[in-house]
């Protein structure tokens, strides 16, 4: 019987194509890369308790939440909402934006609404109550508002490592060359102050000067690094908006809660949602589970980073979760709820 030559490419083919096999079911099959939730909570705005309600709070059209703060008084909340108006870069979401300051009582009805249009767009921006102002901070100036009225009692200048007062001509200036200038500019204006503070900006935001000169007007200078906020925290002292305790992580769980008086919310659970293409890689997607306690009632809920959503909700900018402490307060994917 004659013998059947087997050529040697096929050979090697033939120990392909388990590879290619492999391959393939990694690509299309089950394994780690599913859109498949694993977990069984209700995505949030759902959640699994139909004794609290979920009250999406009304906002303008193309208008989303930047912040928010819940007063310390527990009479109103106050928010920050923007739309882009000018894009200034394609690559980042910079450029001039329209923002809105909404204040809602603690029963989600809508008191007043101000309009604030094409600001440079700042990332992030704070609220922050100063006795009887609404202090705004945003990169072009700091606004304090009356919070009956939100009329306008302040304006405070900004001025930032390339835009401050200086004989040289910034624009024409690179970066290097405008951090070069900034640091002396800053030095002999500071030779004029009566008052120096450290200002030390909510939500993680860094430390700033702020400092009043000898005509009593206030302006605000940004501090470089962490040696830039030792060096003038020492000499001059620092200040801090009022700020709820917070949120308290647990390190031997990786678990955060915040209470506010009766009402809590904690994470109980970070779950793997396998891997999603986000060209060109794949990336680990998580679920995280969240209980909230809410006027002796608690729901649960989950949230996701899988096609670009935030993985965390946002809580108010001093970290209060309720203002009457019958309702709940949380903002996600730039939309503000009310829960009761």
């Amino acid at each position: 019987m004659k013998s059947i030559e087997i050529p040697e490419n096929f050979i090697a083919l033939k120990h392909f194509i388990p590879i290619i096999m492999s391959l393939l079911s990694l690509l299309f099959g089950c394994g780690k890369r599913t859109d498949k939730p694993q977990q069984n909570l209700p995505w949030f705005p759902e959640i699994d308790n139909l004794a609290l309600k979920v009250q999406e709070m009304p906002l303008d059209n193309d208008y989303v939440v930047e912040t928010f703060l819940v007063s310390r008084e527990r009479k109103e909340i106050f928010v920050l909402t923007y739309k882009l108006v000018e894009e200034r870069s394609p690559e980042h979401l910079t450029g001039l934006v329209n923002y809105q300051l909404l204040c809602f009582n603690a029963d989600g009805t809508l008191r007043i609404r101000k309009e604030l249009p094409r600001i440079e767009m700042s990332v992030p921006a704070h609220l922050w109550i100063e006795h009887y102002n609404l202090v705004l901070f945003l990169n072009d100036k700091v606004r304090l508002y009356n919070v009956e009225s939100l009329e306008l009692t302040e304006e405070i200048p900004y001025y930032s490592e390339n835009a401050f007062p200086t004989s040289a001509n910034l624009e024409e200036l690179v970066p290097e060359e405008q951090m070069e200038l900034y640091p002396p500019a800053r030095a002999e204006h500071l030779k004029n102050c009566s008052s120096i503070r450290v200002l030390n900006l909510p939500k993680a935001g860094g430390c700033v000067l702020l400092v009043k000169d000898n005509h009593q007007q206030r302006s605000i200078w940004p501090l470089i690094d962490s040696a830039d906020v030792d060096q003038f925290s020492r000499q001059y002292g620092m200040i801090e908006p009022p700020l709820n305790p917070g949120w308290s992580y647990h390190e031997e769980t990786g678990l955060y809660q915040m209470k506010d008086q009766e009402v809590y919310l904690e994470t109980t659970a970070m779950v793997s949602m396998g891997t999603q293409l986000v060209y060109p890689n794949y990336k680990e997607r998580s679920a995280i589970k969240y209980r909230l306690l809410v006027n002796e009632k608690t729901a649960r809920f989950a949230t996701t980073n899988r096609s670009r959503k935030p993985l965390y909700v946002q809580t108010s900018e001093n970290e209060y979760l309720s203002a009457a402490g019958k309702e709940a307060w949380i903002a996600y994917r730039g939309i503000l709820y009310r829960l009761e």
